[in-house]
């Protein structure tokens, strides 16, 4: 990331990918919350972050966000924050499948 207008708008020359794994991991604190998840949620409706020390709005352009969840027993992600992306559910491969692949990889290894 890089200074694009003076010090309160920063971004990739290009365009950044920023990929979060386990976005449902943060536990959720005694009020239903999860900051993290908050944080980013805020990066995704409003652009960017305050700047606490200089007090300052912080705008972040060209950016794209991918996230991964695991499923079962983690934390419900929050409507607000899942309104931003298309969900994905990637179902687990089977015994078969998995040694086929697996078995394709060591074949090629000890060729």
């Amino acid at each position: 990331m890089e200074k694009k207008r003076g010090k309160k708008v920063i971004g990739a020359k290009g365009s950044a990918l920023l990929f979060i794994d386990d976005v449902n991991m943060p536990a959720v604190e005694r009020y239903g919350a999860q900051p993290p998840v908050e944080l980013l949620r805020q990066l995704l409706d409003q652009g960017g972050f305050y700047d606490r020390p200089g007090f300052y709005w912080k705008s972040i352009e060209k950016f794209t966000v991918i996230c991964a969840a695991a499923p079962g027993g983690r934390a419900a992600l929050p409507p607000r924050f899942l309104r931003h992306f298309q969900l994905v559910n990637v179902p687990e491969p089977s015994e078969e499948a998995m040694r086929a692949i697996f078995e394709a990889i060591v074949r090629e290894f000890l060729a």
